[in-house]
């Protein structure tokens, strides 16, 4: 599928996805995200001008010379057991021996899905009505479930179903959508197993592939972040804007002057000042692409 027939599903599932400019955005205040949130949405001084005005925050993955961010890449037509290290090989043949592996029927994806949604959500502190409300969730999974290009699997131990996996294409490329496990059997690493599953099935379907695991989280994640290069997803450097409301500028502007010029240390070891600091820095990359934009439409 294409990335307009993505964003009409969300828009059937209930999400408040609106096209402008020709480009689709997901909006959840105070945030609006281009979408789909991992393909690359162009940026041009107009589409700047009538976003920034819209919500407090804006977020777009777009192309660009200044990176940022990093972004989980595999890029493969060999995902079998030689290619990994020795440590993580072991963790997969546990979870392929402990576990078996197969697409859920979608009575269990709405039932013990649900279950797993509440218990990942919990242990990260997030809250998603989409994933842990049962009216939500099970428009949700059931608008996707017979996609043709969206990849659904489940591990199982005793026949019952302890993580499932969501993958869908755009285009050429895969990216991870759902990924959750009940952490009562997470010695079994049915994550490990699950991932490699999936990924051998769609190289066996299309031949080659490009997936991506998702971008860095805002809030670092050191353990997740070592888990994909584990699974041999790379680190690659990609470009994530931040398009502030004009009025969060002006308040910016002296709190990042402070921090910048009085309080370093400060900054470093505090996280909600680091994010504060990447907002700023995500947003000038906006103002250099007007620049360039300015310049390469009159060059002198």
């Amino acid at each position: 599928m294409n990335s307009n027939e993505f964003a009409h599903i969300q828009k059937q599932i209930g999400f408040d996805v609106d096209q402008i400019n020709g480009s689709w955005y997901l909006k959840r205040w105070p945030v609006a995200y281009s979408f789909p949130l991992l393909v690359e949405a162009p940026v041009n001084k107009r589409l700047i001008n009538v976003l920034k005005w819209k919500e407090p925050i804006t977020v777009i993955k777009t192309s660009h010379s200044i990176k940022n961010t990093y972004e989980y890449i595999l890029d493969t037509d060999d995902y079998s057991l030689s290619t990994f290290r020795k440590k993580t090989r072991t963790s997969i043949k546990k979870s392929l021996i402990n576990c078996d592996f197969k697409r859920p029927e979608l009575n269990e994806l709405i039932t013990e899905g649900l279950a797993i949604n509440r218990e990942a959500l919990k242990f990260q502190n997030r809250k998603d009505k989409f994933l842990c409300n049962r009216r939500h969730w099970e428009k949700h999974i059931s608008l996707l479930y017979n996609n043709k290009d969206v990849k659904i699997l489940g591990a199982y131990t005793g026949g019952k179903m302890i993580a499932y996996a969501v993958a869908y294409g755009i285009d050429d490329r895969y990216f991870f959508y759902l990924k959750h496990f009940t952490r009562k059997f997470a010695t079994l690493y049915p994550m490990c197993g699950l991932i490699f599953t999936m990924i051998n099935q769609i190289i066996a379907e299309h031949g080659r592939i490009v997936i991506s695991d998702g971008i860095e989280s805002f809030t670092p994640m050191p353990s997740l972040n070592k888990f994909k290069c584990y699974m041999r997803f790379e680190r690659i450097a990609v470009t994530r804007v931040y398009l502030l409301h004009p009025l969060l500028v002006i308040l910016m502007n002296p709190v990042v002057f402070y921090l910048l010029c009085i309080r370093k240390k400060a900054v470093f070891h505090n996280g909600f000042l680091r994010k504060v600091i990447n907002l700023y820095h995500g947003n000038r990359i906006i103002n250099r692409i007007i620049k360039e934009e300015s310049l390469k439409n009159n060059p002198k």
